[in-house]
């Protein structure tokens, strides 16, 4: 007959009991759970997909969700500092956890305890499959096998920091999220009432209309957790979710979890240094010592005891949370080894390990017997029982169109609340136009007047791609971490962030140059009136546009401005090289006539100079003896290497410059959203 063991509490061991009774207990408590769930959140009573007669999304499954790991051990790959060298990056592989094993199960939640460095948060993203990393061991649900993406669906992770614009307030940070997280055909008064819900049962709807910038530590901990709350997951992972607030709002904020755990959830937190009684306040505790080494599992309550047991006696004053951590600590002596190592030694051959690997060992059995006593047609792929993940696999995520235009929604709220950096912006690149177009007041086309001209050109398009390239240039890496972990969240692709990112730079680079060109077109008094202006501004305007692809794509390749920098500003000096100013094109040697066709440079500077030069047939010589003498536009264009009919190749090759760059860097920006997010 196959048996189990029935806990009594978090983490003491039961009598033997049979298996179908096992399920009929299970059922007892999912029905407590129910309706102790209907009586604390009957203002939750939200369905997901809009339906009012539905169960509430709150509502746990019928049995809940068991989370187990077994042998769990986890490697990542370190930068080798001795090793690496300015061209080649080596790596070792470092390991964080050794061989831990724990169980969380619905309606508690567990304490992850340690010193700084014993893998505390490495855990915690490795049980929710949020870590990337070379791991070994099983992780499992209700004692099967789960894929990472079903485990996004069932669980939410409350990070340590929560990066997000924190120019967007809470009513609108919650409704992009709610967008991206909950079932596309959730309709939208549904959505805005399951908001206005979790706003109201987690104490902060008062901060609806408040900005993130200005809200207060515990205020922002509480929106993690509404924002990992939408979807009503039924694991909830938290990492130091007390940390940087204030006993009370600890204190708070751990209440509101237990709450939370009360409705079936199971909610696992790793804790640095608590609060005085807040550890009373979990169901269980786990503690971890430096090589992501077990130390224990137990109760809260028999903690103590077990190190009682053990020689190790909590003084009275003291806070048993950091008492606790300072005896798992090493220090630089050989006495704080010893005694960690037999922490760990005797741990292993405890009574309470031996209960930890029979209820791990009950729950692989549970698995094997759901399946050999269920009809095949009740599983889906990772062979769980419909049952428990019906409403996770039937979410739809939101279609990429949705995705693209709810990112765009949000860049340009952004870029509304924040008008103070593009109006800087703005304004510099208006001075820049002043401080060009000053000295050239009056300016004349004579013989010497050529070169003024075509200096003056030649400044117009050269300012106007640096100061774009470089103003977006700062723009991905200000925004990878919230784009790492939203990405490796499953929000949206990387290939909708991109083009939103596109979309959002496009109003500037296409009205900001129009202004400029008034300036640098009226005060040195170019030719042609109001239609000459606006021939003046497509070479200026395209070359702007251009430039923020160029600035995307070194943003996206480079990690630091710095390095960037390294290889942008000698790539960018042999493209000014070869734009036509510096030397004659027409001089330059055969093997390097191809350098102009990656010049932006030269596409923007030739199509100006054709505009311009184009229009004035005749040029009057010098009175000086000996003087070279150009008598027309064309001949100037020729002076220089440039061909009078090929504007609509240069507007052409700006056109494909600007596919290449953008395709070359949503390439490098695909490549980073595979990096491991930053919990």
């Amino acid at each position: 007959m196959l048996r189990q063991v029935v806990p009594e509490g978090p983490l003491a061991v039961g009598r033997p009991i049979s298996v179908i009774s096992s399920y009929f207990l299970r059922f007892l408590k999912a029905r407590f759970y129910l309706d102790t769930m209907d009586a604390l959140r009957e203002p939750l009573n939200v369905s997901v997909d809009g339906d009012s007669n539905t169960p509430s999304p709150t509502q746990s499954p019928s049995r809940g969700l068991t989370l187990s790991w077994h042998k769990l051990s986890v490697w990542v790959k370190k930068k080798d500092e001795e090793k690496s060298t300015w061209f080649t990056k080596r790596t070792t592989d470092t390991r964080i956890l050794s061989k831990v094993c724990g169980i969380s199960e619905p309606g508690s939640i567990m304490a992850i305890l340690g010193p700084s460095g014993a893998g505390k948060t490495t855990l915690l993203a490795t049980v929710s499959q949020r870590l990337k990393g070379d791991v070994k061991g099983d992780i499992l649900v209700n004692g099967k096998q789960i894929s990472k993406e079903l485990m996004l669906r069932v669980s939410g992770f409350v990070p340590q920091k929560d990066l997000c614009l924190e120019s967007l307030t809470v009513w609108e940070h919650l409704q992009f999220m709610a967008k991206m997280k909950m079932d596309r055909n959730t309709k939208t008064a549904a959505r805005n009432q399951r908001i206005l819900a979790l706003l109201s049962e987690l104490g902060i709807v008062d901060c609806k209309n408040k900005r993130i910038s200005i809200l207060s530590g515990g205020e922002r901990k509480r929106l993690s957790v509404a924002v990992q709350l939408l979807t009503d997951p039924a694991l909830l992972f938290c990492d130091e979710p007390t940390t940087g607030l204030d006993s009370y709002s600890a204190m708070s904020v751990v209440e509101q979890l237990r709450r939370l755990a009360g409705n079936g959830k199971s909610i696992i937190c790793t804790i640095h240094q608590p609060a005085s009684g807040l550890l009373d306040m979990f169901d269980s505790v786990y503690l971890l010592v430096a090589g992501g080494r077990m130390a224990l599992y137990s109760s809260t309550s028999e903690a103590l005891n077990y190190f009682n047991r053990m020689g190790i006696v909590c003084p009275p004053t003291y806070n048993l949370a950091e008492f606790l951590v300072s005896q798992l600590a090493i220090e630089d002596d050989a006495a704080s080894i010893k005694r960690v190592n037999n922490i760990v030694s005797s741990y292993k051959k405890s009574d309470e390990f031996s209960a930890l690997k029979k209820r791990l060992e009950n729950e692989i059995i549970n698995g094997q017997f759901t399946i050999m006593n269920e009809p095949s047609d009740k599983y889906d792929s990772i062979c769980q029982p419909s049952s428990e993940f019906d409403r996770f696999i039937a979410m739809n995520p939101p279609s990429q169109s949705v995705q693209l235009r709810w990112l765009t929604w949000r860049s340009f709220l952004d870029m509304y609340r924040n008008p103070q950096v593009h109006l800087i912006r703005l304004l510099l690149y208006l001075f820049l136009a002043l401080l060009i177009s000053i000295p050239y007041v009056g300016l004349e086309v004579d013989q010497e007047g050529i070169q003024n001209l075509q200096g003056f050109l030649y400044l117009t398009i050269v300012e106007t791609i640096f100061t774009y390239t470089y103003s977006v240039t700062h723009t991905f890496p200000a925004e990878i971490p919230i784009l790492l972990r939203e990405v490796d969240n499953g929000l949206y692709t990387p290939a909708a962030y991109y083009i939103s990112k596109m979309i959002t730079l496009l109003p500037r680079s296409l009205t900001e140059p129009l202004i400029f060109s008034i300036i640098t077109f009226t005060i040195p008094g170019l030719i042609g009136g109001f239609i000459g202006y606006l021939r003046f501004s497509i070479p200026v305007t395209a070359a702007a546009i251009t430039a923020t692809a160029y600035g995307c794509l070194i943003s996206a390749y480079f990690e630091s401005i710095s390095s960037a920098s390294m290889i942008s500003v000698p790539f960018e000096q042999i493209c000014l090289l070869f734009c036509g100013i510096y030397m004659a094109l027409s001089d330059v040697p055969f093997h390097f006539k191809w350098v102009k066709y990656i010049s932006i440079f030269y596409y923007g500077l030739e199509a100006i100079s054709i505009l311009q030069w184009t229009q004035i047939t005749d040029i009057p010589c010098s009175d000086k003896k000996g003087a070279p003498c150009i008598t027309s536009g064309e001949g100037v264009l020729e002076n220089y290497g440039y061909d009078k009919n090929h504007f609509a190749l240069d507007m052409l090759g700006l056109g494909l410059m600007y596919i290449v760059c953008h395709s070359l860097g949503y390439l490098a920006f695909w490549r980073r959203s595979k990096q491991q997010a930053a919990y």
